[in-house]
């Protein structure tokens, strides 16, 4: 007797309640069954999945795609280096009309490649297959060569939610000019992850909802300024900004040099409050009421209690220095005083 289940012969209701029931990688991993699975799949699949994709090509011998649920990483499959090869069975699937061989690896299954070529054909064979399948482009990308933001091919949406700029030990540093070439994908949102040193170019050709910069120790007001050009929100984990640095932050905005900008976060290397309002002392007031601003990744940022800041026109900005921290956040509010 066969103890075969032949799946692509169960009524359209009982395969939408299989496809259902399973995880995205479940989902996945029954796709690559044969070019036959993968469009019956694909068609009781719902219009659109609930956790966002991602592939992450920052590691030297890796890529990695899989989506995010809980703010958590669920792996669905790799392109590894053929060193990488832990001697589990290999599986034979298909997908794009051809025929590639699988194992486990880790929490995850695994193609292997021996060469930069076959690591770039396993790329956009995995990349098709897991955008074409959930009807989604990637979400979010992790990587540190620039050649991924042209090769991330958007199809269903206009950019990427955000921009992981992450770069291993011995990896080469990109001015960020090198992310924001014609043919890139666009991002909404660009975090920069590692070391960057004196004098980096923070100049940016492109406009943002949200950048932020972890390490960048030697940052100045040139930098801030830079980035609050083109972006709406900015948070630098890091700086040699002062307290004249920020006066002169203040004056930009009160100028509307940087009008597009609507939060500055900003570990500060010194703060006093003198230099801080010289100058523009008659258009700060207090601001005693709980003021927070709600950031594009969802975080919050206090503003309360700090200051006022009125420019000409009647529009107000808030902000509020912790001195344990040394980290000053500066967000426009809504209403006027």
């Amino acid at each position: 007797m066969s103890t075969q289940f032949r799946l692509l012969e169960v009524t359209d209701v009982v395969f939408d309640e299989i496809v259902n029931q399973l995880e995205l990688n479940e989902i996945f991993y029954l796709s690559l069954c044969s070019h036959k699975t993968m469009n019956t799949v694909r068609c009781h699949l719902r219009k659109s999945i609930k956790y966002p994709l991602f592939v992450d090509t920052s590691a030297k011998n890796a890529i990695i795609f899989g989506y995010i649920r809980d703010k958590k990483r669920v792996n669905i499959i790799s392109v590894q280096d053929i060193e990488m090869y832990n001697g589990e069975k290999l599986e034979t699937v298909y997908t794009h009309d051809r025929e590639i061989e699988i194992s486990k690896h880790k929490d995850h299954y695994a193609m292997f490649a021996s060469s930069e070529d076959e690591q770039t054909v396993g790329y956009c064979l995995s990349l098709f297959h897991i955008t074409h399948l959930f009807r989604n482009d990637i979400h979010t990308l992790y990587c540190n060569h620039p050649c991924y933001k042209v090769f991330v091919m958007l199809k269903y949406s206009e950019s990427l939610r955000m921009t992981y700029v992450v770069r291993a030990k011995g990896q080469p540093l990109y001015a960020l000019k090198d992310y924001e070439l014609e043919e890139s994908a666009k991002t909404n949102g660009l975090q920069l992850c590692s070391f960057l040193p004196r004098g980096y170019d923070f100049t940016l050709k492109r406009d943002y909802d949200y950048i932020r910069v972890e390490k960048a120790m030697y940052a100045s007001l040139e930098s801030v300024l830079q980035l609050s050009e083109r972006s709406k929100e900015v948070i630098l984990d890091d700086s040699i900004l002062i307290s004249k640095g920020l006066n002169n932050f203040f004056n930009h905005w009160l100028q509307k040099r940087i009008d597009g900008l609507k939060f500055l976060s900003i570990r500060m290397e010194a703060y006093r409050e003198f230099s801080v309002y010289k100058g523009i002392e008659q258009r700060i007031s207090d601001a005693t009421e709980e003021i927070n601003y709600k950031s594009y990744t969802g975080d919050l940022y206090r503003l309360s209690p700090g200051k006022y800041l009125r420019r000409d026109d009647g529009v107000i900005a808030s902000f509020f220095y912790n001195p344990s921290t040394r980290i000053l956040n500066f967000g426009v509010v809504s209403k006027t005083k």
